[in-house]
């Protein structure tokens, strides 16, 4: 991957604003665009954002408030809401949902890069894996890949300092931040922040090569 930036998904239906908005974060982040739920929804399943912009107001049966929720509840991702709503009830139930941020709109530049990085910030980048009695403690981005060897499965880092584990992928896979953990084949998973090409069924990433199976 040629950039390294956090990547922002826009949900909003006013063509103007969600550009606007997408000129805003240029310098700084990657950025996509979805007009109403389902479109957001689908962009999130089959990709990996680190935030998400949220108007309130969506066309169609559901709202921006039905989008945070299924965040929660799916994606545990931060996102920050944009609005021209600030009434009580409205308030209310945005605050139940436990933004990263509530911006009104007009939004200016400088609030939104501001909330946004302090969204980030904010993150809880260290996980921690437990398996019996012992606790592992890992940095996401950290994380290069894992590659599986019997009932063992060795975590390769970074900094260098390997783990070898006692344990299943499927585990792993579980417990893993998903953003951070994406299995390619039966017995490697990888953090997609650190590939560096995929040229047909092969995926580089540092000086490994592994070959990606239809199956995954």
């Amino acid at each position: 991957m040629s950039e390294n930036k956090e990547k922002i998904l826009i949900v909003e239906d006013e063509v103007l604003i969600a550009f606007s908005l997408k000129k805003m974060l240029e310098p700084f982040f990657s950025s996509e665009m979805a007009n109403d739920f389902d479109e957001a929804k689908l962009l999130l399943t089959h990709k990996d954002f680190d935030l998400v912009l949220i108007d309130i107001t969506l066309p169609g049966d559901n709202t921006g408030l039905d989008l945070a929720k299924l965040i929660n509840e799916q994606f545990s991702i931060p996102f920050i809401f944009t609005t021209a709503l600030t009434d009580p009830v409205t308030l209310e139930k945005v605050t139940d949902l436990k933004p990263s941020a509530y911006l009104s709109k007009p939004v200016e530049s400088v609030n939104l890069i501001t909330a946004i990085n302090l969204a980030l910030s904010n993150q809880n980048n260290i996980f921690k894996i437990e398996i019996g009695k012992q606790v592992y403690y890992f940095q996401s981005k950290d994380f290069l890949f894992a590659e599986a060897d019997h009932i063992y499965v060795e975590i390769y880092l970074k900094s260098g300092k390997n783990q070898i584990l006692r344990t299943t992928m499927s585990y792993l896979e579980e417990v893993f931040p998903s953003k951070y953990f994406k299995r390619i084949n039966r017995s490697v998973a990888v953090n997609p922040y650190h590939i560096s090409k995929i040229v047909n069924d092969k995926l580089y990433l540092e000086d490994k090569v592994f070959k990606i199976s239809k199956h995954f």
